[in-house]
């Protein structure tokens, strides 16, 4: 996963847990909450899947067709 996109993904993790708490008051609709906060949760949870997925790089990449 490219800084970019995991920098969008922390931002609107973000946002969502910011409204969903916003919208947990008593004025607010706790259906929608419970939702935001949801998602909020499943892309905390992406960005740990990416983290754990990632491969180590011992050194520079070789394509295989330039193997010997």
């Amino acid at each position: 996963m490219d800084d970019d996109l995991r920098q969008r993904l922390i931002d609107h993790r973000a946002r969502m847990q910011a409204r969903a708490r916003e919208l947990a008051l008593p004025d607010g609709n706790t259906d929608i909450s419970a939702l935001m906060s949801g998602l909020a949760l499943t892309l905390e949870a992406l960005l740990v899947i990416a983290d754990e997925t990632k491969t180590p790089r011992s050194g520079p990449a070789v394509d295989p067709s330039e193997r010997a």
